[in-house]
């Protein structure tokens, strides 16, 4: 997804309409550690250049597919993903605490700019429905949070506060 400024003056309006499904290669992915695959991944939105301040301003939506690993039995799980966004490009020189990215060779690139809103949307813990096993090992063994949790079991090194009374000056 590369348009050339060229491209952009041309086009009505000096806008240009994409809806594209996209793919990325293992390499990129593969550098992500909970991030195993991408599927079906759409791209839709709109690019219009802004002559006064010779900018292009994108905006856009992905929707998607992401498999991601169970953060208990470490399978796969798939994850659907939805996000907007909205970026800046600069035809021209631009201060480094900007939020805009300067355009080499006068041609826009969006796809870094796509992956990298894929990968904030990687959900930091997915458990996958339905699991009915465990993982165990030797000496440790995962357990559900209300198998482990029982309320009204008090920890024998705390029953004696229990008869604590605070006494009262009258």
């Amino acid at each position: 997804m590369k348009w050339s400024k060229q491209e952009l003056l041309n086009s009505f309006n000096e806008t240009i309409i994409f809806d594209e499904f996209i793919t990325f290669e293992q390499r990129f992915i593969s550098k992500i550690n909970y991030l195993r695959e991408l599927q079906d991944i759409e791209v839709n939105g709109e690019i219009r250049y802004d002559a006064h301040s010779d900018t292009a301003t994108c905006s856009f939506e992905i929707h998607g597919v992401m498999i991601v690993p169970c953060s208990i039995s470490n399978e796969d799980v798939e994850h659907q993903f939805s996000t907007q966004s909205s970026q800046v490009f600069a035809f021209h020189k631009v201060d480094k605490f900007e939020d805009v990215i300067e355009v080499k060779k006068d041609v826009v690139e969006l796809m870094p700019v796509i992956f990298q809103n894929i990968i904030l949307e990687i959900p930091l813990k997915v458990v996958k429905e339905n699991i009915t096993q465990y993982p165990k090992g030797k000496g440790w063994e995962v357990v559900k949070e209300d198998t482990y949790i029982k309320e009204d079991e008090i920890d024998p090194r705390l029953a004696k506060l229990r008869e604590f009374k605070i006494e009262e000056d009258s």
